[in-house]
């Protein structure tokens, strides 16, 4: 019973995340190169608090996805995810999508978003430009797109294929959460994506190859487009 009591009591109190009690940690890269920092920045605060709440700690950088975890000065494989904005979206992009993501040696993957689709959006939804909330939205439904390590979309909640006018009010008040599901499939899928670079590096140091349909064989996206609205 007494287990039972404090099992409820931290569910309360982080949001019902049954991974609270242990943080995931990854560290996300957001480059200084282009308009990342400008577009996205106001948007870090929110996207972490989403990410706390599932038990994922955002570790933010400054700058691009170093190629080589030696080089990102780190002494063991972490996950890593890195952002960066095209100026606009290249002709292969399906319609709608807001980004697309590719592999990075041995590091993480690399998300890019298209600024043209992104200031559309944010125009279309001035009202979520209040303290980072549409911001934020994007870069959790982005990331979490590569942390499961596959392309897919929810039928609710943040990683839904398109939102509802209902959905941008739940933004509003940044109430709008990831379903359990994708809870457990992000989860899983930062384990496999570590497993697989230690399995790598430990191999012979060279990232993992291609399996067909433009997925890697480690199951992240590669040149796929990620967020379709």
């Amino acid at each position: 019973m007494r287990r039972q009591l404090t099992t409820m009591v931290l569910l309360a109190v982080f949001g019902g995340s049954m991974y609270a009690a242990e943080k995931t940690r990854v560290d996300v890269y957001l480059s200084n190169r282009d308009d990342s920092s400008e577009l996205l920045r106001p948007g870090k605060v929110v996207a972490s608090a989403i990410f706390e709440r599932i038990g994922v700690h955002l570790n933010w950088r400054s700058g691009g996805l170093p190629a080589t975890q030696s080089a990102a000065g780190n002494g063991a494989l972490q996950k890593a995810f890195g952002i960066r904005t095209l100026e606009r979206a290249p002709e292969s992009a399906t319609g709608g999508a807001l980004a697309s993501a590719r592999i990075v040696g041995l590091s993480g993957t690399e998300i890019t978003v298209y600024e043209d689709r992104l200031q559309r959006f944010f125009g279309n939804h001035s009202n979520l430009a209040r303290a980072g909330a549409g911001a934020g939205y994007v870069l959790a439904h982005e990331l979490a797109h590569v942390m499961q390590g596959v392309a897919r979309h929810s039928e609710s909640g943040i990683l839904k294929a398109q939102w509802s006018s209902s959905d941008f009010e739940e933004m509003v008040f940044h109430r709008l959460a990831f379903t359990n599901f994708d809870v457990e499939l992000i989860h899983q899928g930062l384990v496999i994506q570590l497993a697989n670079r230690r399995s790598e590096s430990l191999a012979d140091g060279s990232a993992g190859g291609l399996a067909a349909g433009g997925f890697p064989v480690s199951g992240s996206p590669a040149g796929s487009d990620l967020a379709k609205r």
